[in-house]
């Protein structure tokens, strides 16, 4: 009876291992299944990051003209630029009719010619006036409404040989041609106020732009500018016709439908490059 009970004692004892091995074994297999998943998860959220960060446009990549290449009386440096796939156009005249004749009908833009008041040397102009009235009894001399103001310049560009350039890209080099435009948010030109008012929460220095120093054009007017035509917002706010449509002003953005568009926004960074941001827009074909 002793050698029985102790032989199954001995069997429990050489039982139980086995299944506490197993359980361990089951456990490990399912931390680690675990542990390599999220591994996994984590790998590719970094990889991902590197492979953006890496793929990130900077400002050398356009390589931008100075500020030399065009008329002298062309006050501040152009703060949107326009970068048109070779294959999009014949001729640089035609790359220019593409951008300017698109934007002209996706934001209603109305065009002027020369000669006018003020062109500051370029090819020509386009506006909308009469957009987001400032209105307030405590500053009734100073109310107004305000104006998008964009001036184009391709000739100067042209006459320097800066007009095409090739940008290294994924799949090799590629040609662009180019424009530039100087774009600016301000005080109507109907306005006697035309063109500042600082305290203007829609057009002056306040909200993002309070503590800026240094002129308000620079400073506030061409950034304001920039983002109507990139979003068509003002300080993000969406801006519309002041008519019984209410229709919105619109952007540069319809013209994704036709062309791979990108467009890049960067701080300014070169000495003469007068303006706080710049922002260049790519077509290619799609």
């Amino acid at each position: 009876m002793e050698a029985t009970a102790l032989s199954r004692s001995r069997l429990c004892l050489s039982r139980q291992p086995k299944f506490s091995v197993r359980f361990s074994k089951n456990l490990s297999f399912r931390v680690l299944r675990a542990m390599n998943t999220r591994l996994q998860a984590f790998l590719l959220i970094l990889l991902l990051s590197v492979a953006v960060t890496s793929n990130a446009a900077e400002p050398a990549d356009f390589r931008l003209p100075p500020k030399s290449a065009f008329s002298g009386a062309m006050p501040r440096y152009p703060n949107v630029w326009f970068y048109i796939h070779t294959s999009l156009a014949s001729s640089y005249h035609d790359a220019v009719k593409l951008v300017t004749e698109n934007l002209r009908t996706a934001m209603h833009l109305r065009e002027f010619y020369g000669p006018f008041g003020n062109p500051e040397g370029c090819d020509f102009e386009v506006r909308l006036e009469h957009l987001q009235p400032w209105e307030v009894r405590e500053h009734r001399a100073l109310q107004h409404s305000h104006a998008f103001h964009m001036r184009y310049y391709y000739s100067d560009l042209a006459a320097n040989n800066f007009e095409k350039v090739s940008i290294a890209s994924g799949s090799g080099e590629q040609t662009f041609y180019r424009f530039a435009a100087s774009a600016h948010y301000e005080v109507e030109h109907t306005n006697p106020n035309h063109a500042d008012v600082e305290i203007c929460p829609i057009c002056g220095r306040a909200g993002d732009y309070a503590d800026l120093k240094g002129n308000l054009v620079e400073m506030v007017h061409d950034p304001l500018g920039l983002e109507l035509v990139l979003s068509g917002k003002i300080r993000g706010e969406v801006v519309r016709f002041e008519d019984w449509k209410q229709q919105e002003v619109g952007s540069i953005e319809p013209l994704g439908e036709r062309f791979s568009l990108q467009h890049h926004v960067f701080s300014s960074r070169e000495e003469d490059q007068n303006t706080l941001r710049i922002g260049i827009v790519v077509l290619r074909p799609k």
